[in-house]
């Protein structure tokens, strides 16, 4: 519907179809950019909720089938597989957007099926290699430490004390991330799908600014009784049983990062109100995030909003706007 007619729309899928093709095969075909896989799903919730199904499905399909070529011809078989394994999660974003749905749910969503897709492909990866894909990145993580204490031994610059502070600080490091590892690989799900959701909707709303913002995530909350799972974890943290206490890292660390995102919508939501400008905005962030107690006070704002609900008098003035227009 965005599409204008005739040569300029030939003209138009055209570019659409290029720059898709690029964002695609740039991540999945590059040394050193496979982060920039978590945008996956962007342009496929970006071209269906655009051009629509029939007109997005079709740039999307010529772009992907480029993307299939570029990875045979250069080997890249497994940033192929990353790939393939996201793109669905724009599918389910442009479809909560068709429907109205709320953001909160399309995510849920999206990070219900990565992590049901992933815990099967593991699965079956690891029956048609006989290995164990989770132990196998593991080790490359552990080797990625090890690479990096051999640079600092290598580089000649650290005196013996020096290296064998760095050494125990890196194998302490290697630890924990080993303890910590499943929050670790959830966590990068749910930022993943986060990202996409947040650029998605900015994108939309610049090619179209008539578009209602269903749901700003300046007002998004948590559910109330998730607060009962942070008390949970607390109490199992005290208890002498190292599995368990384990299991409770993990956890609390998933709960700081879900309650981290919902005290930064308050700071986003309170600086809006405020009408501060731009610039100490950017210096407010710099400043929260600069510290671990700036972030642990945002977490700590975000649970507190379970009980004070910072936001209550910002969301019944934009429900007034919205039922007003």
């Amino acid at each position: 519907m965005f599409l204008p007619t005739g040569a300029s729309k030939q003209i138009k899928t055209s570019v659409a179809i290029a720059i898709t093709a690029f964002v695609f095969i740039v991540p999945t075909v590059a040394v050193g950019l496979e982060w920039l896989l978590c945008l996956m799903p962007l342009p496929v919730y970006y071209l269906l909720s655009v051009y629509g199904q029939k007109q997005g499905g079709f740039v999307i399909s010529i772009a992907l089938g480029l993307t299939i070529g570029m990875t045979l011809w250069t080997g890249a078989i497994s940033g192929l597989f990353f790939t393939l394994t996201l793109l669905p999660v724009g599918v389910i974003l442009a479809n909560a957007d068709r429907n109205n749905e709320s953001a909160q749910r399309a995510g849920t969503k999206s990070i219900g099926y990565l992590v049901f897709i992933w815990l099967v492909s593991g699965w079956l990866l690891g029956l048609a290699t006989q290995s164990n894909p989770y132990l196998d990145l593991r080790q490359s993580l552990d080797k990625g430490f090890e690479t990096t204490f051999s640079l600092y031994q290598d580089s000649g610059r650290f005196k013996a004390d020096d290296l064998a502070t760095i050494k125990d600080f890196i194998t302490q490091l290697r630890e924990q991330v080993a303890q910590l590892f499943p929050a670790l690989l959830l966590i990068s799900v749910i930022c993943t799908v986060w990202l996409n959701i947040v650029i998605g909707q900015w994108l939309l709303r610049k090619k179209d600014p008539s578009r209602i913002n269903r749901e700003d995530f300046k007002n998004w909350r948590l559910p109330e009784l998730l607060v009962w799972l942070v008390i949970l974890t607390g109490f199992s943290l005290l208890m002498p049983h190292a599995k368990l206490n384990t299991l409770s890292l993990n956890a609390g660390l998933v709960l700081l990062v879900l309650y981290l995102s919902q005290g930064l919508a308050i700071v986003s939501s309170l600086m809006q109100k405020w009408s501060l400008p731009l610039v100490v905005r950017i210096i407010i962030y710099n400043l929260l995030f600069l510290q671990i107690y700036g972030i642990g006070f945002i977490a700590a704002l975000g649970l507190a909003d379970v009980w004070v609900d910072f936001r209550k008098q910002r969301i019944e003035k934009d429900a007034d706007d919205i039922s007003m227009s």
